[in-house]
């Protein structure tokens, strides 16, 4: 059980880190924003050297700058925008963590209508489903698969989040209760599972961790209110 003391730094910690993600989510649009800006200068750029070799008339110059562009990888940024402020701010920065750490990334996020959930527990749900899920990618050998798939939908009066990640080995054989082994008191290592299921309880709602395919499937549901438009 815990104790007043326990619950408000764990509260603390999960504003802390909706207020990181927040802004980590607004530095990467900005970065999104300048790179597009970029690119849309380059691609005038390209368009006049063009024309003016094809005014020379000299097409097989036109040919190989139209190939060289053609090689040039574009690193494309599949944002989310799944309708909740919160959810894309994790998911964003969630993403851009796997990539750093070469982990698959994939989401699917539909969260438009408007509900009683409050951010705080949102993060304290999705944010720790997803930290769980790349620490076990980041332990997975080289050369295997380290994957990471987000789904998020509502239906009816629930909220529905699934995170599934590959794993080095089924985690529930020896483990069932998932109890965290990490001892670091200055931060609340260990308390992910716990926020997850104090959330979970306090909405209503249910959580399950399940095996399935060389995949750890951890699956939350919150119950709300639908709120006016």
């Amino acid at each position: 059980v815990m104790t007043k003391a326990e619950k408000d730094k764990q509260m603390q910690e999960i504003l802390q880190s909706e207020n990181a993600l927040m802004a980590r989510n607004y530095q990467l649009i900005h970065a999104d924003k300048v790179e597009s800006a970029k690119r849309q200068h380059d691609f005038n750029h390209h368009l006049k050297v063009m024309r003016e070799l094809v005014q020379e008339q000299k097409i097989e110059e036109v040919s190989k700058y139209l190939q060289s562009l053609l090689d040039v990888p574009v690193r494309e940024s599949a944002a989310c925008h799944s309708g909740n402020d919160i959810i894309d701010a994790i998911i964003n920065c969630k993403a851009a963590e796997a990539e750093r750490d070469h982990i698959e990334f994939e989401f699917n996020a539909d969260f438009h209508l408007r509900t009683s959930l409050s951010s705080i527990d949102i993060c304290g749900v999705l944010s720790n489903q997803i930290d769980n899920a790349l620490e076990a990618c980041r332990v997975i050998s080289e050369g295997r698969l380290r994957k990471v798939i987000v789904e998020i939908r509502q239906k009816e009066c629930f909220a529905f989040f699934t995170v599934k990640n590959t794993v080095a080995e089924n985690p529930l054989l020896k483990n069932p209760e998932l109890v965290s082994t990490k001892m670091d008191s200055d931060h609340l290592h260990g308390w992910g599972i716990k926020n997850i299921r104090d959330t979970v309880e306090r909405n209503n709602g249910f959580l399950l961790h399940e095996f399935e395919n060389g995949y750890f499937v951890s699956s939350a549901s919150l119950c709300f209110r639908l709120l006016d438009t």
